[in-house]
């Protein structure tokens, strides 16, 4: 199943380095990623989609673990029917 994230990190140096090895190492596939840079609070607001077979509370469980993670939000995507 698919799932769209939205990220709040403190603009540390690798901390999207990090988000995406912990994304990619408990399982899930990165099917969107788009990062921006928001000067007036030095955050990186990051959106991503991933997917994999996986429960997506194992990986919800490890980013909220990252000191630089400062808000996390799940939006599950509709399912596709091919």
């Amino acid at each position: 199943m698919a799932s769209s994230l939205q990220l709040s990190l403190d603009n540390q140096v690798g901390a999207l380095e990090r988000l995406l090895r912990v994304t990619r190492h408990r399982g899930f596939q990165v099917r969107h990623f788009a990062a921006d840079y928001q000067n007036r609070a030095d955050r990186i607001e990051v959106s991503m989609q991933v997917e994999s077979g996986r429960p997506l509370m194992n990986l919800i469980a490890q980013l909220a673990k990252q000191v630089e993670v400062r808000s996390l939000q799940v939006k599950h995507s509709p399912v596709r029917v091919q």
